[in-house]
């Protein structure tokens, strides 16, 4: 039967256990198996506990910590219970759920460990290239992509006309003010000309949203915005439609991840069939023919 217990005392009377138990010896706190809570026949131990508690955590949160491993052990240790009394004798045998499981687990473990060792995680310039030309038709854009200049300035920031100007021009002089006029005024500045970005991103930095975004890039690369406080400006340089092939700069970290992984399925297969055939030279496994049985 399950014993109850006032949780604050338990938990008072726990830490208190904690701290001095601290500087005693571990294997005399194991012999000791100083009871903290009970369900049945099963028995929570101050030793199963002990380790939830990081350093120089403080007594409340301590205690708000006890209390809530304690209470879900309960209420585990009585669902397990309600699972042993109304499961049927074969839905309780789990043995070979438990062996699958394990041999999973051990041989990815195993596995981990050898590509961990064994794997080269270089991948070259060249590589990417050449996976990424001969597999083009893999990497179609779902979503618009630009490159862009993002401002957003405060209303009382002084020569706003000015700098509508500047944003728009390619003159390196006009560049020039922008970037100082920006770096002293600017809520916000980014330069994306060097990089793609989805421009559903950008959308997301302005006070009204496009509504038909593929109809407003195919005619517009300039975005004039704002609200109460901000203005917001956008100029947009290039664009990569939606179900174009996408830039090797934007998926060049998901073709490094895919050359990595067919490498690591390689190692895999390649590390099976050797401890096979290694096994096979051995006569370490016997296949026996039923049929002459």
């Amino acid at each position: 039967m399950l014993e109850k217990t006032n949780v604050k005392f338990l938990v008072a009377a726990l830490l208190v256990l904690v701290v001095t138990s601290v500087s005693c010896n571990r294997e005399k706190a194991k012999k000791e198996l100083i009871p903290v809570a009970k369900v049945f026949d099963k028995t929570l131990y101050l030793t199963d506990i002990q380790h939830i508690f990081p350093k120089n955590i403080s007594v409340p949160d301590s205690a708000a910590m006890a209390q809530a491993f304690i209470e879900n052990w309960i209420k585990t240790q009585l669902l397990l219970k309600k699972a042993e009394i109304n499961l049927t004798p074969e839905q309780l045998d789990i043995s070979n759920q438990i062996d699958a499981y394990r041999s999973s687990l051990l041989i990815y473990k195993y596995e981990e460990q050898m590509i961990h060792e064994k794997i080269d995680t270089v991948v070259t310039k060249d590589e990417i290239e050449k996976y990424y030309s001969e597999n083009t038709s893999n990497f179609i854009l779902d979503d618009n992509l630009v490159k862009a200049l993002f401002i957003k300035i405060p209303l009382t920031a002084p020569d706003n006309e000015n700098l509508k100007k500047w944003y728009k021009s390619d003159d390196a002089g006009s560049i020039k003010e922008l970037e100082k006029y920006c770096f002293t005024y600017s809520n916000k500045y980014s330069y994306f000309n060097e990089d793609w970005i989805s421009f559903a991103t950008i959308q997301k930095l302005l006070p009204q949203g496009i509504d038909n975004e593929d109809l407003f890039l195919k005619d517009n690369r300039f975005v004039e915005q704002q609200d109460n406080e901000f203005l917001y400006l956008v100029r947009i340089s290039e664009i990569k439609t939606k179900g174009s092939v996408a830039p090797i700069n934007f998926v060049k970290r998901k073709v490094k991840d895919i050359i990595l992984n067919k490498r690591k399925v390689k190692f895999i297969s390649e590390l099976e069939k050797n401890i096979y055939n290694d096994a096979a030279d051995h006569n370490n496994f016997k296949i026996y023919n039923l049929e002459k049985k």
